[in-house]
């Protein structure tokens, strides 16, 4: 993928990616906090922005993170689904 060029008034890469997984790049003004950080649109994209020569890292971490989330979120469910089924029906 091309990484776009960055200017003074626009220094940072924003990544981004949309609900099928695919991801955009465009440069930005906006910082979005650093490699722990990043965004969730109500649109259901994600990602984050850093300097063109930390890309690779940050589109990195922000992937380990998102699937520590998901797996989070299935253990909820899990324990959740477990409960439900654990409930005593009076008949």
């Amino acid at each position: 993928m091309k990484i776009p060029k960055t200017t003074k008034k626009k220094p940072y890469i924003e990544f981004r990616f949309n609900k099928k997984g695919d991801m955009k790049l465009k440069t930005t003004s906006d910082w979005w906090g650093g490699i722990n950080d990043g965004f969730y649109c109500t649109n259901g994209t994600c990602g984050n922005t850093c300097l063109p020569e930390n890309l690779n890292r940050y589109i990195e971490s922000f992937k380990k993170r998102k699937s520590r989330e998901i797996e989070k979120e299935i253990r909820l469910m899990q324990n959740e689904l477990q409960k439900i089924q654990n409930y005593k029906t009076i008949v």
